[in-house]
């Protein structure tokens, strides 16, 4: 049966082969222990007492994964050293975040139950360990990572993405945050949001293409905000179900008007039906 299949070119993704970059099951291995690490409430049952995670097994971790690429990496041993620096500033930020949708959410009994149980702080802490390896030029491994908070919790934030402090996300699902997003401190996101981006060329991938959200902003369920010149003022609350691609004063609530629009027969109108998000 195999011999009958006849798929062309199968070696034409021989940059992504085994050997370029890191396997899944070593990054996901590698996620779990330092998540375990910065919170000990998130530590898989594998995890004792006596054998918990420690700094010394996910730097183990981190240095393999960092070797396994062959090229993008020219000095692995100096990257390994600039994330050790970075992660008391990511768990400080990170008790934050989880303070923040503690208090933003009246269901909450503790910042402990967001901890361990929220998929929105979970997707929170892979987003911003990812962003840290990120902005130290680590290729491909923010990716993965993000990804896979992506499938175990709904919520796909792009490792670029530049979010500000006490970032609350409630619910979350279905939540998209786009690569050139920019969010600012104490912001609030529901469940639905796309952060998205306007239909542009491949060849203007390079530029600000996705909103930028000022901070104490309120943004609730199913709204989409659209293009890179979109800014949303601080303090200003965007409605469910809100379509934006412009910007909004600071202090502004927007609110979604319910409205029947007829397109005529014969005619092709792509105003309303043309946007890639």
């Amino acid at each position: 049966m195999k011999e009958e299949l006849n798929i062309p070119q199968r070696g034409q993704f021989k940059a992504i082969a085994r050997g370029k970059v890191p396997e899944k099951w070593k990054v996901k291995a590698f996620l779990k222990t330092l998540v375990a690490y910065l919170f000990p409430l998130l530590a898989d049952k594998a995890y004792s007492d006596s054998s918990r995670a420690d700094d010394l097994s996910f730097e183990l971790m981190l240095k393999e994964i960092l070797n396994s690429f062959e090229t993008g990496l020219s000095n692995p041993e100096a990257t390994l050293k600039n994330f050790f620096k970075i992660i008391p500033d990511i768990y400080r930020d990170l008790v934050a975040d989880a303070r923040a949708i503690f208090e933003g959410d009246p269901a909450a009994r503790s910042v402990e139950e967001v901890i361990i149980s929220y998929p929105g702080f979970y997707a929170i802490a892979v987003y911003r360990i990812a962003h840290a390896l990120d902005d130290i030029q680590v290729p491909v491994l923010p990716r993965m990572l993000t990804e896979y908070a992506h499938s175990k919790t709904g919520i796909d934030i792009h490792p670029k993405a530049r979010i500000g402090k006490s970032f609350c996300i409630d619910h979350g699902t279905g939540i998209v945050i786009g690569e050139t997003t920019e969010i600012g401190s104490n912001v609030k996101i529901y469940q639905g949001v796309t952060l998205g981006a306007i239909s542009v060329s491949k060849k203007k991938a390079a530029i600000k293409r996705h909103p930028t959200i000022e901070d104490h902003v309120t943004i609730y369920s199913g709204a989409t905000i659209l293009g890179g010149k979109t800014i949303i003022g601080r303090y200003s609350v965007i409605g469910g179900n809100v379509w934006l691609t412009h910007s909004i004063d600071r202090h502004s609530i927007i609110l979604n008007k319910n409205e029947v629009v007829m397109k005529n027969n014969g005619t092709e109108n792509n105003e309303f039906t043309d946007y890639i998000i």
